[in-house]
């Protein structure tokens, strides 16, 4: 039987060999992050609407997941002793497209990391967001709410804060998007995705 939770901006969700359970994300924003021996913090990624976390599988990757603003999820508890939670069939079916799709984000992070530019890295990941975010309420209106820091985005593509808001500035300069106020606005958002090769296919929501 799943409970809801309401996590205030701030808040633990889970944290290594913490309670077991999986949490389906209703709204808001956290992140799920490591951090090194020295101190240094590692994004691994961020959750919004309609994702899914089995936190067993955060336990035996050592991640943290944090509240970046007030979250709503539902938590289904798994008892002691069991494989996992007790999930009707289709529960279990989003379950495990939503692991899918998880990895899909994380081999895409990879690649994202490990081959593009400052300004690569930094569109790409806003151009995900702004697909996993949804469609703006506002008519017209290109863009999305986001409550990340450059910080947040710094360590979620390895980046220091004071490089992304160089990219940033870069970024509005040449026309491309805007991102103040925790407001992201794509001023030209088909140029911005040839030139950082974002292809959203990976992150389709259609279970094969």
């Amino acid at each position: 039987m799943a409970r809801k939770r309401v996590f205030p901006a701030g808040s633990i969700l889970f944290e290594p060999e913490g309670r077991s359970c999986v949490l389906f994300f209703i709204s808001g924003w956290s992140v799920s992050r490591k951090i090194l021996a020295n101190g240094t913090r590692i994004v691994i990624e961020f959750m919004l609407r309609g994702d899914m976390v089995w936190t067993l599988s955060s336990d035996m990757t050592q991640e943290t997941i944090q509240a970046l603003s007030d979250v709503t999820a539902y938590e289904f508890a798994v008892p002691p002793g069991t494989r996992g939670p007790d999930l009707s069939p289709r529960i279990q079916q989003n379950f495990v497209h939503e692991m899918l799709k998880r990895q899909a984000r994380l081999t895409e992070r990879l690649a994202n990391i490990a081959r593009r530019d400052a300004l690569e890295r930094t569109g790409h990941l806003l151009l995900e967001l702004a697909v996993r975010a949804g469609k703006p309420d506002r008519p017209g209106f290109d863009g999305f709410e986001c409550p990340l820091t450059q910080s947040d985005i710094g360590d979620a593509v390895g980046l220091s804060t004071v490089h992304i808001n160089r990219v940033l500035k870069e970024m509005r300069l040449k026309g491309l998007l805007s991102f103040r106020n925790g407001i992201v606005e794509f001023l030209d958002r088909r140029r911005l995705a040839e030139l950082v090769d974002f292809d959203p296919g990976y992150l389709s929501t259609n279970p094969g």
